[in-house]
């Protein structure tokens, strides 16, 4: 046919079809709109299409005479629907006559098989595709980039750039990508950023995207283009060297070199070496890059090139059968020899291959054209998609290249626009099979992942996006140019990147065919109008996505939209939504802006929504749309709408569901009502009981309602918080109920004293989080299988062996009581006894409930003082009182927990990656047993354990090779570290409010490798603490501590942070002046002295609390301050900068829980400060005069 002289009439009679198709497409769908508006009208149930979904597509793909059928019994008024169908009946009579015309063979319809589902991972998890042939390339570039010899050229320009230069398809961006995450980069520059240029360079759009890539996160939306660039300006001269990839760059028009240096105007660094990394196809590069060096790229060898063809057509199942293999082996080698050795063809052709491997198949393919021109193997391969598959391809054109594809949100407008296929036997939704689709073409390498270190996502080679560019040209449109005159009559579907749509209106209110208007970025101008003039005319919309619309109120003509699925709103100012939304019955998902408060009345008519977000209340009447997908939290009422049976027939919820406030529940059939059973999609569960309410009877109503509340068995993960019953619901004790659960958590129940008796229940649990379950008593057999396990609450477990009960000597805590009560004392004075009552108030439950076994007058005297003391305050009197009574409760728990007849011991699962043990009784010796063997742990949290006097010994901890994070919090009788010293992978370790903790020689005590985080606070510190140890550590923070006048820190010579708070003792920082820090914080130290700081030097930010000490830093000979400055906490009544101070290198000045009345009336000398912060300053009345250079308060 393609070669045929009547492909003409061919291609006409094809565009008939389609515009018949689409016309007969949207009658139907303005009939099924009819049904679905009468039957909310006459409050009948919905039972139209597959969860909900549109039966428009299913209808049309069905054998016609079904599509007849229906039209035969529509009502008089929908006889355009008849006469529609007939003429697409005539235009299909058509075909056989074609194809005697053309001279195709007869034989049956062709039946495409539908999308299966792939085995392609999440998006997180996808590898990063291999690269072959490159590693000479790559280290050739990594060289220069890592040159520091700076040409006389660079040196004025503060970079230098290298250009890789090669016809499409040869690899330029993988190779940058390759060179990009190359761990010596990482080390060399601190700060790196990707941004793709495509075609039409964008001086604006292009700053804020390299200024995002910088920032690793989006920035504000600035519409002056000298601020923006000024903003990156700072950001770049903070970092020493900086590296930046500009990724297929087209240079064509010598007057767009002023654009290009605007653009690279800000790259200035701090230092000499910033580079310049160019991808492009062209020769002529714009002289703003100082291009000094170009690597064109040469076709790989034979046998690389080979490698890379084999790597993609043999992926996936191994065969089996050699003989086939070997065939398959030489055909290979036959193709790889016709591809052009283009890179792109031979990743896209192999992996629409491998998807077949028939021998038939691939020596088709050796059939095919000219393979060296990529566009042959290309539309092969694409050719070869499902037809489903390629129109979802086609739809892509309408983003720009370059753009970031997220699979959600693609697969969200696929649902919308009708590309995915129902599939009722499955019982999958609309968009499990539309990521199935998506996992399809990335398996077939239409998108390649781009991985950073927190986010990934997806993008199409600029190839591919010609290729689709040009098989969609009369249905899908880009407006990107203001300089557009005219938009095809045909199109359909429309984006919009432009900065005016007034200079387009006109053209866009012609296009009365257009179902689809998405804006990319945001207009300058206010569109209010001409968006409410786009509404009445383009009546057939399916998908609106709005970033320009700037006013409060939705118009009401968006109640015309008849056939409109989609609306996000997430970019707009929107806050009140019209009525008429209301009549959107094809509505399926609604993204709104977080600012909207309140829902139009009757929004719970629109039977086909399917995902409502950014709106933060509960929908009254939710139960009416049963094609919701999400409900995150349902909050039970009393009040009519807001029952717990909405949730009756809401069976297509998936993903999480909280059920809150159960305390509103009458009984058991009402919970039965809510048949949670039956939402077999739900994979997260919480149930929670939110108030006691003084409900009577709680025992048994709480169960009744459990038992009640039976989920799924498919479950991955269940909460059961508030439960005030001291017995499990029947569907708990059933051996096998769950089939894959792998999170347990209960939470504040307060009534259970162990775990469901059947272990088998959780036989797949991962993580067990049991926390405040202050009965419980025994974990008798914990799953194998547990990665995490959270033990938090639980005074009466007790973890105690027969030796330590044996040996134990009660006079030996006695004798300890005043030495831990001078501790604790000396601990009160320095927040007045802040610290000690925060801990004090989570031992208090804990003592509460312990000592409730142990009936006695003295004790609840002693209990009622301590908790007197808590809710008094800061009173001195209550110091010593309260400490006492604590005091006397910790001996009876200790008397308590060695006084047992029998060891308690708990197994612990050997593959634990994370413990935490907290407001538990466990001893020295029990903890030793417990960790011993977890060899995979990396994570230990031991908290608010108080009969825990020392960590293991040195051979306990030798076997905790992974050992990462250590946090020791509120563990008042900790003394010893014990052989904490040889965890050599430890990186990260806290010690909170442990001031019986020995920290003399403290730094030789802990791992010679702890390297990223070391916290200390509320402990009792010494001169030497820091001495002889930790010369890898970064962080350092040491808050509301006790301490020696002097503490030595030039040890650490690797510090970049260091921050001190709430220090009264001290009054010198021994070798501050020799650290190189980037960061500073010196709060509530007041008695530190000025000589301790007089020569010190900070790179990034210094915060203090003291006018007086900041001004004596700033006086200091030869000191700089740093660009970002804070008073934090100043008491003082008033503050000024004295004078000469040099403050011209201060760029954000911050104010914070100040008590001044006003601000330094010198601010205007900070010649250089650009944003200024006042935060919680309650007395300053007014503002002085403010430098010009300011731009953000």
């Amino acid at each position: 046919a393609q070669k045929s002289p009547h492909r003409g009439i061919l291609e006409a009679w094809l565009r008939r079809l389609k515009e018949a198709y689409y016309d007969a497409e949207d009658l139907l769908d303005e009939h099924e709109y009819n049904v679905l508006e009468g039957r909310a009208k006459s409050g009948k149930s919905l039972l139209l299409g597959e969860h909900g979904s549109s039966s428009t597509a299913t209808t049309i793909m069905k054998p016609f005479h079904a599509a007849m059928s229906r039209a035969r019994n529509l009502l008089p008024q929908n006889r355009r629907l008849i006469s529609k169908m007939n003429e697409l009946k005539a235009i299909l009579t058509e075909a056989q006559q074609l194809r005697d015309l053309l001279g195709l063979p007869h034989g049956n319809t062709v039946e495409w098989p539908a999308a299966a589902p792939t085995s392609v991972p999440t998006t997180t998890s996808l590898p990063t595709s291999k690269v072959f042939g490159r590693d000479r390339d790559r280290d050739h570039i990594v060289d220069f980039l890592l040159d520091k010899t700076a040409t006389a050229q660079a040196s004025s320009a503060k970079y230098s750039g290298l250009a890789i230069i090669g016809v499409g398809g040869m690899g330029k961006s993988t190779l940058a990508q390759y060179v990009y995450n190359d761990k010596r980069l990482e080390e060399c520059f601190d700060v790196r950023m990707w941004v793709c240029i495509s075609r039409k360079l964008d001086v604006h759009r292009h700053t804020r995207e390299i200024m995002e890539s910088a920032k690793k996160g989006e920035c504000p939306r600035v519409d002056n283009l000298d601020t923006l660039q000024c903003k990156l300006r700072d950001i770049l001269q903070e970092s020493h060297k900086f590296l930046l990839v500009l990724d297929d760059v087209w240079f064509e028009k010598s007057d767009t070199e002023t654009e290009w240096e605007l653009l690279l105007a800000p790259l200035v660094s701090k230092q000499s070496g910033s580079k310049v990394l160019v991808t492009t196809r062209r020769e002529t590069l714009p002289a703003a890059v100082c291009c000094e060096q170009v690597v064109h790229l040469k076709n790989l060898d034979d046998t690389e090139f080979l490698a890379l063809f084999k790597h993609h057509a043999f992926s996936g199942a191994e065969i089996k059968d050699q003989l086939l293999h070997t065939k398959l082996e030489h055909t290979t080698e036959e193709i790889a020899k016709r591809l052009g050795q283009c890179p792109l063809a031979a990743k896209v052709l192999g992996s629409q291959l491998c998807r077949k491997k028939d021998i038939a198949e691939w020596k088709a393919a050796l059939k095919l054209g000219d393979l060296s021109d990529p566009f042959t193997s290309l539309l092969w391969s694409y050719e070869k998609l499902d037809p489903r598959l390629q129109r979802c391809f086609l739809y892509c054109s309408l983003f720009p290249k370059g753009h970031r594809y997220e699979p959600n949100e693609l697969v969200h407008l696929w649902v919308a626009e009708g590309f995915v296929a129902s599939c009722n036997l499955s019982r999958r939704t609309l968009e499990e099979a539309g990521m199935d689709y998506f996992n399809d073409m990335v398996s077939g390498s239409f998108f390649q992942l781009v991985s950073k270190r927190h986010y990934s996502y997806y993008i199409m080679h600029d190839i591919l996006h010609d290729l689709a560019e040009s098989l969609s040209r009369e249905d899908c449109f880009r407006l990107e140019d203001d300089n557009v005159t005219g938009i095809p009559c045909t199109v359909r579907y429309l984006s919009v990147r432009v900065e005016s749509m007034q200079k387009h209106k006109e053209i866009i209110y012609k296009l009365h065919h257009l179902r689809t208007v998405i804006c990319i970025d945001s207009l300058m101008d206010n569109a209010s109008i001409i968006f409410d003039q786009m509404l009445w005319n383009l009546k057939k919309l399916r998908v609106l996505s709005l970033s320009f619309y700037n006013s409060n109120k939705l118009p009401k003509s968006v109640g015309e939209l008849k056939h409109l699925r989609y609306l996000d709103l997430t970019r707009t100012s929107v806050f009140e939504l019209p009525r008429s939304l209301c009549a959107l019955w094809h509505l399926q998902l609604l993204q709104l802006n977080g600012m909207v408060e309140r829902l139009p009345n009757k929004v719970c008519n629109l039977s086909k929504l399917r995902y409502l977000r950014g709106y933060k209340d509960q929908i009254p009447n939710i139960g009416k749309l049963t094609s919701l997908q999400q409900i995150y939290v349902f909050s039970v009422q009393k009040t009519q709408g807001y029952e717990l049976r909405q949730l009756k027939d809401l069976n297509e919820l998936g993903g999480s569901l909280h059920v809150q406030n159960l305390e509103n529940v009458i009984g058991k059939d009402e919970a039965l009502a809510s048949k949670l059973y039956l939402k077999s999609r739900l994979k997260e569960s919480t149930l929670e009981w939110s108030s006691e309410n003084g409900m009577d009877a709680m025992n048994i109503l709480h169960l009744d309602v459990l038992e009640g509340l039976r989920p799924p068995p498919q479950l991955s993960k269940l909460t059961i918080k508030g439960y005030k019953s001291d017995t499990y619901p029947g569907w708990l004790l059933e051996r096998s109920y769950f089939n894959n659960l792998e999170r347990f958590e209960l939470n504040n129940c307060s009534l259970l004293e162990g775990l469901p008796p059947d272990t088998e229940l959780l036989q797949h649990c991962s993580r067990l989080l049991l926390l405040d379950v202050p009965k419980l008593k025994t974990l008798p057999c914990l799953p194998p299988s547990l990665t995490k396990l959270s033990i938090c609450g639980l005074p009466l477990l007790t973890f105690v062996t027969k030796n330590q009960l044996e040996q134990h000597d009660s006079r030996e805590n006695i004798m300890m009581a005043d030495h831990l009560a001078s501790k604790l004392s000396l601990m009160w004075e320095v927040d007045l006894g802040s610290s000690v009552r925060s801990v004090l108030s989570k031992d208090y439950s804990s003592l509460k409930q312990l000592m409730t076994l142990m009936i006695d007058d003295d004790i609840s005297k002693q209990l009622q003082i301590i908790e007197t003391g808590l809710e008094e305050g800061d009173k001195v009197w209550m110091k010593e009182n309260i400490i006492k009574a604590w005091l006397f409760c910790h001996e009876q728990r200790i008397r308590f927990t060695y006084g047992r007849a029998m060891e308690l011991q708990v197994v612990l699962p050997l593959g634990l990656c994370k413990l935490s043990l907290s407001s538990c009784n466990i001893v020295d010796e029990a903890l030793a047993i417990c960790l011993g063997g977890l060899t995979s742990l990396e994570t230990l949290e031991l908290e608010y354990n108080m009969a825990l006097t020392t960590l293991p010994s040195e051979e306990v901890f030798q076997h905790l090779t992974k050992l990462y994070v250590l946090i020791l919090s509120g563990c008042w009788c900790l003394k010893s570290l014990g052989g904490l010293r040889v965890a050599s992978s430890l990186s990260i370790l806290h010690c909170w409010d442990c001031p019986s903790l020995e920290l003399a020689c403290g730094a030789e005590l802990m791992p010679l490798n702890l390297a990223i985080s070391l916290s200390i606070r509320g402990c009792i510190l010494a001169a030497d603490s820091f001495i002889n140890g930790l010369p890898h550590l970064k962080h350092l923070s040491i808050d509301v501590c006790r301490s020696s006048p002097s503490l030595s820190i030039g040890h650490l010579t690797s510090l970049e942070l260091l921050d001190l708070n709430g220090l009264p003792d001290l009054c010198f920082v021994e070798g501050l002046s020799s650290l190189h820090l980037k960061h500073l914080s010196l709060v509530d130290v007041a008695n530190l002295t000025a000589k301790c700081i007089s020569q010190f030097r900070v790179q990034e930010s210094l915060t203090v609390s003291s006018s007086v000490l900041l001004n004596h830093m700033l006086m200091a000979e030869g000191f700089t301050a740093p660009p970002n400055l804070t008073l934090l906490d100043c008491k003082e009544p008033s503050f000024s900068f004295e004078e000469p101070a040099n403050l011209s290198s201060v760029k954000r000045l911050d104010f914070s829980l100040c008590e001044m009345e006003s601000l330094p009336r010198n601010l205007k000398s900070l010649s250089s400060l650009e944003s200024l912060h006042i935060g919680r300053c309650p007395n300053v009345a007014s503002l002085p005069d403010l430098p010009s250079s300011l731009q953000r308060i």
